[in-house]
């Protein structure tokens, strides 16, 4: 998602923040994914990260969406 300048600073920090976690989510999916196979890398995702990758990507996709719509 394309960041507008014009936007407040502390909105560009939280984007930054939420971009942060979608890559550690993406790091450990690769990392866990029985698709790349099972590595000497590979940790226990608990409950509580689940959970916590599965509200954070929902967040993050209802955002994406709400400026997505806003633009039309």
């Amino acid at each position: 998602m394309i960041q507008d300048k014009s936007w407040d600073k502390r909105i560009l920090e939280m984007l930054s923040g939420l971009e942060k976690i979608v890559n550690a989510i993406c790091g450990m999916r690769n990392t866990n994914s029985d698709a790349h196979g099972v590595g000497s890398a590979r940790i226990e995702i608990k409950e509580r990260e689940a959970r916590l990758i599965v509200n954070s990507s929902i967040i993050l996709c209802e955002y994406v969406l709400d400026v997505f719509d806003s633009k039309k």
